[in-house]
């Protein structure tokens, strides 16, 4: 009980952090939204990328055409509280995203180039493009898996044919 106001005051911070970040995300996502219905049209993609920094964080939510990455649409926000707001930037429309472009911080150049990483057949971050068979067998496979899951429990495992029972190793 010698406590008790205190541990009231953390929770009730937690609990408002928790809703800002919420109504942040909504937020965020409202503007996902709003942006692909205004420019829902073929050639066109809405790619997102965001930097952090030490205290200032930026998300860059661009509109590109597909074929030459040129900026159809663009909406940034920078902050460091729940409380930044999206701002549309059209000066920035018809530059090439791949080029200067004018106000922008070191935060927001990198957010621009992680969205432009984003765009399908573009070349995507190696963390999204899928792994080959070699590598595959090298870290484990699914087969592998199995296999060590089956001899783990005493079992036979045919992974290649699942129609075949399974039994006790002998």
């Amino acid at each position: 009980m010698k406590y008790f106001g205190f541990t009231v005051l953390l929770f009730a911070a937690l609990m408002l952090r928790t809703f800002t970040v919420l109504a942040q995300h909504r937020y965020y996502a409202r503007t996902l939204r709003r942006l692909a219905h205004e420019h829902n049209h073929a050639g066109q993609v809405l790619v997102s990328g965001s930097a952090k920094g030490r205290f200032r964080g930026a998300v860059a939510v661009l509109v590109l055409r597909t074929d030459d990455e040129t900026i159809t649409a663009a909406s940034v926000m920078e902050g460091s509280s729940v409380l930044a707001r999206f701002k549309d930037r059209p000066d920035w429309i018809g530059l090439p995203a791949s080029g200067p472009l004018p106000r922008c911080s070191p935060r927001l150049t990198k957010a621009v180039a992680e969205a432009r990483k984003q765009i399908p057949g573009k070349g995507a971050p190696p963390s999204h493009q899928p792994r080959s068979a070699r590598a595959a067998a090298v870290s484990g496979g699914a087969a592998d898996r199995t296999r060590d899951y089956a001899a783990a429990r005493g079992t036979r495992s045919y992974p290649e044919d699942p129609a075949r029972s399974r039994g006790p190793i002998s």
